[in-house]
């Protein structure tokens, strides 16, 4: 089972609930009120599911793109203590916040999208390993999307130890080689959204494993019903 949907709403949500069953909310860069969040929790229809992104004060430092508004209201002295899964009460914290919204939303998937500049070395292995490990997670499961460098050849083992599932681009990377689910987020460089043959390309790598599909580019919806048809007319064959 596929369940295909955008990240954030790019359209107003009753449509979006009409004729799509997931979501990953846009929330790396700023949670929401946690009232807010039980409105878009009341929103999911019967089947329908969301995933959280996890703040980005836990994965991003200020010198980032996409470092939170909230984070840079932060003193400078504790602005450099936020990212890379660093051991500071500032990383605590927006872990707390970010379980606390998923707990509003009622999600039981938190993305973690770390920044191109977080690349293997045995501080960030450490506390790595340390967040994950020392996080108390409930029945949460966990997602991590590294970005393109030398995690290439490690992040299959290091989700495997840390019990974590690797996002990967489906129309670059191939799938995880074990975890419960896939969780897709394809990057799209075409101005006209996916074409057939990338829709065939993210169909067919699931091979019978439960997964997500995220989509993020401008056509994110309208794509995302379509591949959902694509994916229906196969089931139906």
């Amino acid at each position: 089972m596929m369940k295909v949907g955008c990240v954030g709403y790019p359209i107003g949500r009753d449509r979006y609930w009409r004729s799509l069953s997931f979501v990953e909310t846009d929330t790396g860069k700023g949670l929401p009120r946690l009232e807010t969040l039980a409105s878009w929790r009341a929103d999911i229809p019967a089947g329908g599911e969301a995933a959280l992104q996890a703040l980005r004060t836990i994965t991003h430092g200020p010198e980032e793109r996409g470092f939170p508004a909230a984070g840079r209201r932060l003193p400078k002295r504790r602005q450099a203590l936020c990212g890379a899964f660093r051991e500071s009460l500032e990383v605590h914290e927006a872990w707390m916040a970010t379980r606390v919204a998923a707990g509003a939303l009622g999600a039981q998937v938190v993305v973690f999208e770390t920044p191109p500049s977080f690349q293997p070395g045995s501080d960030r292995a450490r506390d790595m390993y340390r967040f994950f490990k020392n996080i108390s997670r409930g029945k949460l499961s966990l997602v991590w999307h590294p970005r393109a460098g030398e995690w290439s050849s490690l992040a299959d083992r290091v989700c495997a130890e840390l019990g974590l599932i690797r996002a990967f681009d489906p129309l670059r990377q191939p799938p995880p080689r074990k975890g419960a689910f896939l969780y897709m987020r394809p990057s799209v460089a075409r101005m006209g959204g996916l074409s057939v043959d990338n829709m065939a390309t993210i169909a067919a790598a699931s091979a019978g494993v439960p997964a997500y599909v995220a989509l993020a580019h401008r056509a994110s919806f309208r794509d995302s019903e379509r591949l959902k048809e694509i994916l229906g007319s196969k089931r139906a064959r």
